[in-house]
């Protein structure tokens, strides 16, 4: 299991015992209306884009948004799909809500894979594992990598002393919830719900938990 995952499948099992737990401890007991959740995470592939010429380059990752246009559409759609099926899961009421996700799609490219196409020189590209871009990958500036170096991965340009730079790759995103009251218990577990959903459907790699209010 990859190191960042660790938090995931704790996270995950938390939320199940979460969910499944029907003590009263879990949240406060104050009225909420028009609540919010906060999110932070490693984005999902669809969640970015590439820069516009990708297609000529194969510098995008399978599954990936192709304009900031789609990404944005495709995260509104999974994070609205998400809080709705946390409100039926949870029988709270679904019409007359308005649900409004708030997200910037990043750019994120990865190196020319395109064979028999120029090798790439320096940069900075995403790194994907589980399908959630988890880091950012710079290389030295004056480094050659050839499209099969690209397509194994290989950063260091087949030189073992050429170490990358490697930072995590998180990114936020929130969803507002107009027209509903709820307990803070009650959101609490919602929370849980949209926290599995996004995990099981859309492969969100969460590095906090949600948090709200």
């Amino acid at each position: 299991m990859k190191k960042h995952g660790i938090f995931g499948f704790a996270l995950a099992l938390f939320l199940i015992h979460s969910v499944n737990s029907c003590g009263a401890g879990i949240g406060g007991g104050g009225v909420i209306t028009n609540p919010s959740l906060q999110m932070t995470f490693h984005p999902p592939t669809p969640w970015t884009y590439p820069d516009t010429d990708a297609l000529t380059t194969l510098a995008y990752f399978p599954g990936q948004s192709l304009t900031q246009t789609e990404a944005q559409l495709r995260a509104n759609g999974d994070i609205n799909s998400a809080v709705l099926a946390g409100l039926q899961t949870l029988q709270l009421p679904t019409t007359g809500i308005t649900i409004t996700p708030s997200y910037t799609p990043p750019l994120v490219k990865d190196c020319a894979k395109i064979q028999g196409g120029a090798t790439t020189t320096g940069g900075t590209f995403g790194y994907e594992e589980g399908g959630a871009i988890t880091q950012m990958i710079t290389v030295a500036s004056t480094l050659q990598l050839t499209p099969q170096f690209c397509i194994s991965r290989d950063y260091t340009g087949g030189v073992a002393t050429n170490i990358p730079t490697r930072i995590p790759f998180i990114q936020q995103a929130s969803v507002k919830i107009d027209g509903l009251t709820m307990s803070e218990y009650q959101l609490t577990l919602l929370a849980a719900k949209v926290s599995q959903y996004l995990m099981l459907n859309s492969k969100v790699d969460f590095t906090e938990e949600i948090t709200v209010n």
